[in-house]
């Protein structure tokens, strides 16, 4: 025969004065052993009425951009345009420039403001907008020979932006300068490059 189990004695359920609606208190006992179970009716929540888990940021909370107090100008480039901050020295805004338009080689670059005024890099520039000009460079091509028979092999398109870059170009392939087909001139200097005409080497 089974035996007896305790009783559980019959909850009551009390009406609250204040506000007519009755007061359900559901702890009671749930076994012999007298583990209790309690059953609140609200969630904890925080001093400013919001619940610990809601993580998510209240408006006003911070995240809003603080305004720069110095002096910026607006530099545009194709799609891109990013704000330049010109306290600085001339030296300091260019590698400023670069560095916001990831600029990596050693071509130069100038600003022209709206009235395609070309302006010089320093704190007392006007502020407003400018566009970004990158240097083009001098474009030639280079007729490559077979030195044993005198015949063309093939033709190499090149952009030099500096004189460093002409320098490198000739001591790599150990030639002394270019000489322009069907002219009689050396070139050794950059400047003295005309735009798309045709060279070959010269040792």
């Amino acid at each position: 025969m089974l035996g007896k189990r305790n009783k559980l004695p019959p909850f009551e359920v009390p009406w609250s004065t204040a506000s007519g609606r009755p007061t359900l208190n559901l702890e009671r006992q749930l076994d012999h052993d007298g583990h209790p179970l309690a059953i609140t009716s609200a969630d904890a929540v925080t001093a400013n009425g919001v619940p610990p888990w809601n993580w998510r940021e209240t408006p006003g909370s911070g995240g809003e951009s603080q305004s720069y107090g110095g002096r910026v100008i607006s530099v545009k480039w194709g799609d891109y345009t990013r704000r330049i901050g010109i306290d600085g020295t001339a030296d300091a805004i260019k590698e400023a420039i670069k560095s916001a338009f990831r600029l990596r080689t050693k071509r130069g670059f100038w600003l022209e403001d709206e009235d395609q005024i070309i302006r010089t890099l320093d704190r007392d520039m006007p502020l407003g907008s400018y566009s970004l000009h990158l240097d083009e460079g001098i474009g030639i091509k280079v007729c490559h020979y077979d030195e044993s028979e005198h015949i063309p092999v093939h033709t190499e398109e090149k952009t030099f932006y500096t004189e460093e870059d002409f320098r490198d170009f000739l001591t790599r392939r150990g030639w002394s300068s270019l000489r322009e087909l069907n002219g009689y001139r050396n070139i050794d200097n950059m400047d003295d490059l005309r735009p798309d005409s045709l060279y070959r080497g010269m040792s």
